[in-house]
């Protein structure tokens, strides 16, 4: 499992959403019990930002928004994925959304797109 969070983190970071979403979708399918719900969560969040740059923005803001009711369940980090961290990305994503929806702008701030990543462990010796 954690090579594919590795590799789902790796591509997201790309901004390779559709590999990212095909590797969550693989995590998802091997998870049981509470981690199904972190791969949908992650899913939900790879899914949302493939419909943002594919300029479907409401199907991005539900994605999105699914998301963050998912992951917020995790507290600040879950198998080392920094929770936290993604979800006020996401949160910052939904808010542009919202934004762009509102006063009629045509153009997503890409700069606010996320990094996702893994806490940073210790060696200890």
């Amino acid at each position: 499992m954690d090579t594919i969070l590795h590799k789902t983190i790796s591509a997201f970071n790309r901004r390779d959403f559709s590999e990212a979403v095909r590797q969550s979708t693989e995590g998802l399918a091997q998870a049981r019990g509470r981690d199904e719900a972190f791969w949908m969560g992650l899913l939900d969040a790879c899914e949302g930002y493939e419909h943002l740059v594919g300029k479907r923005m409401l199907k991005a803001e539900t994605k999105l928004i699914a998301s963050m009711q998912k992951l917020r369940n995790f507290g600040f980090r879950y198998n080392d994925f920094e929770v936290t961290a993604a979800l006020a990305g996401i949160r910052l994503a939904v808010e542009e959304i919202r934004t762009v929806k509102q006063e009629n702008k045509k153009i997503f701030d890409v700069s606010l797109l996320p990094q996702f990543r893994l806490a940073a462990k210790a060696d200890i010796h």
